[in-house]
């Protein structure tokens, strides 16, 4: 018999399947998961606020097929909707089932609202602050050409970019929608008008600007639009032929591709790039060792999400192996402190809640410097001790995510999702504080 998810022994859980409440295993199931709503939506066919509303009980009646479907896309026990096979309905006969939907598996996908002054992000983007000053060219422009830019000279461009990371690296997301449509086609027009022998120089800040916003697409959940910025991404690092650059567009885009629910393809392009990056580098150089340590780790996340812990924690040694062979380099993109927390991440996502904690007990977040990565050991550190059934230290490490990277916590859906989570169990009170923090963060 397969092992059951660790989240159905949480007392929440075992209170929603005593009285058949679909939406609130719906929640704790996505929430273990780290899943937001969009992208369960996504797989169930459904658009975000549909979940929103089944996940708030709006919904009473459900079709047996439906039931079998959310329980296959959340990986929820069919039992625990009374689905199973050999016997009527036990804990969850409190579910009101009909034979047939009532609104044809939910509402159709739409495409969301672009956001005047930033990059058109959707979602998470609707929560960026708007300016009377603030560009308003999106991605999507910069990409067909609606929007061009003059070229700047070299050392402008540089220090365009190194800002637009810093601010990716500081969680200054609001501030980089804002920067990126210019820089991208900034970036484009310095490329465009390179004489031959600049080419591939000029290529790798293409790649580098497209990288970059890659990456807040990514965190803003706007997948679609990352797929096809990480493309361009990738394009231009193939034609620098810098190994660093081809490296970390090739990770955006096995992310992506992750995201889009393709993880075999996603591990595979993953792996092929950390071999290849030997393979041209030989990892004599301390930075090439430390990208190939980034590859075996984002690899190592990936097989988690497919539930392969084995081959999971064996990439997470490897990469352990060649970090400790290098030492920090100067420029490193991943540090051994910063692959701790890719421990966190795999246990969580595994459902080892308990040995997640114990990774972030020896993490001193103060020491991780990238403040993007530090809000990833609390968002990791927050959602396993939910999961282990602590909720007040869980509302602790979103007040201190809070307090750190305000920007992540109050753009990024996880942080929501937990709350609306924390407010529905915090019968008795025991989270002072906790509506005030929904309302601050949008939650509720």
């Amino acid at each position: 018999m397969p092992t059951e998810p660790a989240w159905t022994a949480m007392p929440t859980a075992d209170a929603a399947i005593a009285v058949g409440d679909v939406g609130k295993l719906l929640r704790i199931a996505r929430t273990a998961a780290g899943l937001t709503l969009e992208e369960a939506g996504r797989r169930a066919g459904c658009s975000a606020a549909t979940m929103s509303r089944w996940e708030n009980g709006r919904r009473r009646e459900w079709s047996i097929a439906e039931l079998r479907r959310l329980a296959q896309v959340y990986g929820i026990p069919p039992r625990l909707f009374g689905l199973a096979a050999s016997s009527a309905p036990t804990r969850s006969s409190a579910v009101s089932v009909v034979e047939d939907p009532d609104d044809g598996g939910g509402d159709s996908m739409r495409r969301r609202d672009l956001i005047a002054g930033t990059l058109g992000l959707s979602t998470g983007a609707a929560l960026l602050p708007t300016s009377a000053h603030a560009i308003t060219a999106t991605v999507e422009d910069v990409i067909f050409g609606r929007v061009t830019a003059p070229a700047i000279p070299e050392h402008q461009l540089r220090a365009q970019l190194a800002a637009a990371a810093a601010d990716f690296r500081a969680c200054r997301y609001s501030q980089l929608a804002r920067r990126l449509p210019r820089l991208l086609a900034q970036a484009t027009a310095v490329r465009d008008q390179a004489p031959v022998g600049k080419t591939a120089l000029a290529s790798s800040w293409v790649a580098q600007a497209y990288s970059v916003a890659t990456q807040l697409l990514i965190k803003l959940h706007d997948d679609g639009m990352a797929g096809s910025t990480s493309d361009r991404a990738l394009q231009a690092a193939r034609v620098s032929g810098d190994p660093l650059v081809i490296a970390e567009a090739t990770r955006l885009a096995a992310t992506v591709l992750r995201r889009s629910r393709h993880g075999e393809g996603a591990q595979r392009i993953v792996l092929n790039a950390a071999q290849q990056l030997d393979t041209d580098t030989g990892l004599t150089d301390g930075r090439h060792a430390a990208m190939y340590g980034q590859l075996l780790a984002v690899a190592a996340y990936t097989a988690a999400m497919r539930e392969h812990r084995d081959t999971a924690w064996h990439l997470l040694a490897e990469a352990d192996d060649a970090l400790g062979r290098v030492g920090g380099a100067e420029g490193s993109p991943i540090t051994s402190l910063d692959l701790a927390v890719y421990k966190i991440s795999v246990a969580r996502v595994l459902g080892d809640y308990g040995t997640a904690v114990e990774y972030a007990k020896h993490v001193k977040p103060a020491h991780i410097t990238s403040l993007e990565r530090r809000a990833r050991y609390w968002q990791d550190t927050a959602l396993a001790l939910h999961g282990r059934g602590r909720p007040a230290a869980a509302y602790q490490a979103l007040l201190a995510a809070e307090a750190d990277t305000p920007q992540e916590v109050r753009y990024r859906p996880w942080a929501q999702s937990l709350t609306n989570d924390l407010l529905t169990t915090d019968t008795r009170n025991n989270l002072p504080g906790i509506r005030d923090f929904a309302t601050r963060i949008g939650a509720g």
